[in-house]
């Protein structure tokens, strides 16, 4: 039963390490500079990380950095990286099916349904969403011209369009553009106003946040890409806040980015196959709106805010691939 051990080790370790909290220190081969980094994820060849002092998110080669220095000081961190080798040679040995094998395991998609599968597995893996101690709410409120109880709906929202089995249905479009007519006619009062004006925060919005962070220490990862994806596609002033909290979010963008890429090029792979050559054209759609998805969620960052428009438009066409 070497196999079911090594997965129940895997979990195990998912469970007791929560890898986007952890804290790595890295140096590279003959350098003593040493750099502490947010940890968010590896593989076999790379590791990603996020500096700590701002929101540039990290890809380095493991070859170039050094290994034995690293394993000593970051022993969490190594064992995950010892079980991902682990599991790849265990992978490579086997042959066929194996007996123990994990039921639950994700099967190498084979055509488009089995990728879209896979890809769905993929989209309710949890996120971290916009930091609530780096960020103070009401600034970025502010900034956003957003009202802190439109914000914390957003929140919730989000929540539960991270959720496979809530299905969200799509607002009227009579009631969207009531609600854009509305947020555009507060952004004109707000413009028209001749002085700065003080915000007075509710006694719900501060509970809200408390309640918020009290969440966030018993599930880290309470969002997910497909809660994005949902809320994005919406669209109107319910889509607002979850567009701020994508803006102030780093690390999900990086790992939605990195997710669409990875079953763009499987979908890629596939397409050229000739057992797949049934599918091809099906499967070259995904690939082009998860390559879309990449590019618009690659080109948010916190200054900007042009992209809105037109991630809005490639999140409404994978969500309708991915859920059709």
């Amino acid at each position: 039963m070497p196999s079911v051990r090594l997965l129940l080790n895997c979990l195990a370790l998912s469970v007791v390490y929560p890898a986007a909290a952890d804290t790595v220190y890295l140096r590279r081969t003959g350098n003593a500079t040493v750099i502490a980094f947010e940890y968010i994820t590896q593989d076999k060849l790379t590791i990603m990380v996020k500096r700590q002092d701002n929101d540039a998110v990290l890809t380095y080669k493991w070859q170039e950095l050094d290994q034995e220095w690293i394993k000593k000081n970051n022993p969490r961190i190594w064992a995950e990286r010892e079980l991902l080798i682990e599991a790849e040679k265990s992978g490579a040995a086997s042959s066929g099916k194996d007996a123990d094998a994990d039921p639950f395991a994700q099967q190498a998609a084979t055509d488009s349904k089995s990728l879209i599968m896979n890809l769905l597995v993929s989209l309710q893996e949890g996120m971290k969403g916009m930091s609530l101690t780096t960020n103070r709410v009401d600034v970025v409120c502010d900034e956003f011209q957003l009202d802190e109880g439109q914000f914390w709906q957003g929140f919730d929202d989000l929540k539960r369009a991270s959720q496979l089995s809530n299905k969200l249905e799509a607002a009227g479009r009579a009631e969207a553009a009531a609600d854009e007519n509305r947020d555009a006619a507060a952004r004109t009062k707000v413009k028209g106003k001749t002085g700065p004006k003080t915000r007075v925060r509710s006694p719900e919005s501060i509970a809200a946040e408390a309640e918020a962070k009290k969440d966030f220490e018993t599930v880290a990862r309470p969002f997910s890409a497909l809660g994005y994806l949902r809320m994005l596609a919406e669209g109107g002033v319910k889509a607002k806040p979850v567009w701020m909290m994508l803006r102030r979010s780093p690390v999900d963008r990086e790992a939605m980015k990195a997710m669409f890429l990875k079953y763009a090029k499987e979908a890629g792979e596939l397409a050229e196959k000739p057992e797949g050559k049934a599918s091809k054209s099906d499967l070259l759609v995904i690939k082009k709106a998860l390559e879309n998805c990449a590019d618009s969620t690659s080109r948010v960052t916190r200054e900007t805010t042009s992209v809105e428009a037109r991630l809005q438009s490639d999140c409404r066409t994978l969500l309708a691939l991915a859920l059709r």
